[in-house]
């Protein structure tokens, strides 16, 4: 091989690297914090079992206000925001009216089931085994956290970590709380 190939293909190489810092380095965006759901995006259907077999639909659970996690048991930041999570799930403030659902990526159920036996987790778990949800709901960054009001309309996004010290997720959730359905809308 050529000393102009092996340059030129270092060239590409390099020419790829920046390109995918670049994209990392967008999508990331520094620290996570809370952003209104693309307009331009529509709410993406959900129906995934959880790991005992039972089906879920997030059109079933119009009128509550949903907080979609999707997560992995490998990523250190998705296992830090698990006692937020649970604290979200029975915050007395939201009781019966906020429900949290961990959508996991691409592990299977025994996995999650290993995992779920060592973490305490006050919410159900969805399994995402193909990935496609995460490919509707997300940029392709985990933990990537969606809330959803009670129409089932996605409203916000957290992209990473969640932080309990950051009042706005559990703000915008009191606030699509004040927004009620209309009755014939239930």
């Amino acid at each position: 091989m050529s000393a102009g190939t092996i340059r030129g293909r270092r060239f590409v190489f390099a020419l790829m690297f920046a390109a995918a810092a670049i994209t990392w380095q967008s999508s990331w965006a520094g620290e996570p914090s809370l952003r209104r759901w693309p307009d331009r995006f529509p709410t993406p259907q959900l129906s995934a079992i959880d790991p005992d077999g039972r089906q879920w639909d997030i059109h079933s659970l119009r009128g509550k206000v949903v907080v979609l996690n999707f997560w992995a048991s490998w990523c250190a930041p998705c296992v830090d925001e698990i006692p937020f999570l649970n604290d979200l799930a029975h915050s007395a403030s939201m009781a019966e009216e906020v429900v949290v659902l961990g959508v996991n990526f691409k592990e299977s159920a025994s996995t999650v089931q290993r995992f779920a036996a060592e973490h305490r987790f006050d919410y159900p778990i969805l399994l995402d085994k193909s990935g496609e949800h995460f490919k509707k709901w997300t940029n392709g960054i985990l933990p990537t956290t969606v809330l959803i009001d009670r129409h089932g309309r996605a409203r916000w996004r957290v992209v990473g970590e969640l932080d309990r010290k950051d009042g706005s997720v559990k703000q915008a959730i009191e606030k699509m709380l004040e927004e009620r359905m209309p009755a014939k809308a239930k």
